[in-house]
């Protein structure tokens, strides 16, 4: 990379791994960015944003998190941590630092919020980083922060806010004349169609400078010799996913159970969750105990193994901002079937390269299974090259170039 290409990316988030303590739902999408940017020859500086709240709080995530990430779809900092730690992961520097509110759901308090971008700067400074980029994930608390740092410390710096799935409410945080805020940003990121949708219909501004923020797979994926076996019948089905509300696990097996392929079919869940109960009670009931395997969770690497032994995979959840395992399977030529107006939208076509199924709807996805058994082996051939030339638009450093290229 030339040098007058490198960027100083400050990068602000809510959720974020680390190396020290585990968080509930935790997602590794901003790290992926991060990451990949480092491996290009940016600069990138990552604060997370940690929430806190009060302590009972933590006390009560603390012996119901999987029940709150299920039915609130949220990442659970059950751990009360109120100081600040840097760590280095994947050669990105981090500085996970704690901000209050409260409780989830509620605006942080202006004073936490002006002390912390008064931090951020500080750690800039120590950092001798002046950016170029200010990029955060998450509407809210990060759109008055990028304003505030920019208008307040770097004046410079091209701004940029990445809409993820939040309740709209939380504009009401964003202050009174928040649709002049959202004007104030100099690019917005959306991780689906649908959430862009959503942004403009419950803010009534249509930003000028936008851009699809999806997220990639790792090149390997296009690369493995294993692909899947897609000849009729299509009958050999997985899923890979927390077993969550949203993500209607057991559905899946439903919408089998009343296709035609229900005589004569496999299924593998790779996941586990608060709704296992559910998926056992249907394998014991329906006498599968041959037919259905759960696999429990498995390392990110050993996710493919099984995408290979399936034709089809399925997941039809709501409220799915972005999914990695989708263009997972669509890399390796699965047929997939997501959910309509979710986050694959405009990334996965009906009929094209996988099939659009109502989130949660086991009736439908057993009509679109009957409709992609009465297909000819050559139209599923077809789609399932379709599939992959799609994922091949999506690695992790092209989609990491796409993202940095909006600040050109």
């Amino acid at each position: 990379m030339n040098e007058d290409k490198i960027k100083k990316i400050l990068l602000l988030t809510t959720i974020y791994p680390a190396t020290d303590i585990q968080i509930s739902n935790n997602t590794n999408v901003v790290h992926y960015f991060a990451r990949e940017w480092v491996k290009q020859g940016h600069e990138v500086l990552v604060i997370h944003n940690y929430p806190i709240y009060l302590r009972p709080f933590h006390w009560i995530a603390g012996f119901a998190e999987k029940i709150i990430a299920s039915r609130f779809n949220t990442s659970v900092t059950s751990i009360y941590q109120n100081i600040d730690v840097e760590f280095d992961m994947d050669g990105v520097k981090v500085v996970r630092m704690p901000l209050f509110k409260p409780l989830p759901r509620f605006g942080v308090p202006t004073k936490y919020l002006t002390r912390q971008i008064e931090k951020i700067a500080a750690y800039c400074c120590k950092h001798n980083f002046t950016p170029d980029i200010i990029s955060s994930h998450n509407y809210y608390p990060h759109m008055p922060m990028v304003n505030l740092l920019k208008g307040m410390y770097y004046p410079n710096a091209k701004t940029c806010v990445v809409v993820h799935k939040q309740v709209w409410k939380m504009l009401k945080y964003c202050g009174k004349d928040y649709q002049n805020e959202i004007e104030k940003v100099d690019v917005w990121g959306y991780r689906s169609l649908p959430l862009k949708r959503e942004f403009e219909e419950n803010t009534g501004v249509i930003p000028k400078n936008y851009f699809m923020c999806y997220s990639g797979i790792p090149a390997h994926f296009l690369h493995r010799k294993e692909t899947c076996n897609i000849t009729l019948p299509i009958n050999r089905f997985v899923y890979v996913g927390s077993f969550i509300r949203r993500k209607f696990p057991e559905k899946v097996l439903q919408g089998i159970l009343q296709s035609t392929v229900a005589d004569d079919f496999r299924l593998d869940y790779v996941g586990d969750g608060a709704n296992r109960n559910l998926i056992e009670s249907l394998i014991t009931e329906n006498h599968l105990e041959n037919q259905v395997k759960l696999h429990g969770f498995v390392n990110r690497e050993e996710v493919p193994n099984y995408i290979a032994k399936a034709q089809c995979f399925i997941m039809i959840s709501e409220e799915e901002t972005f999914g990695l395992v989708y263009l997972e399977a669509m890399s390796m030529g699965c047929i997939t079937i997501a959910s309509r107006n979710e986050g694959m939208e405009g990334i996965i076509e009906d009929g094209v390269n996988g099939f659009l199924c109502k989130a949660g709807d086991e009736k439908e996805l057993a009509a679109i299974i009957d409709r992609i058994n009465k297909m000819s082996n050559d139209e599923l051939s077809i789609i399932s090259q379709n599939a992959r030339q799609t994922a091949l638009k999506l690695t992790d450093d092209k989609v990491a170039k796409i993202y940095v290229n909006n600040f050109a």
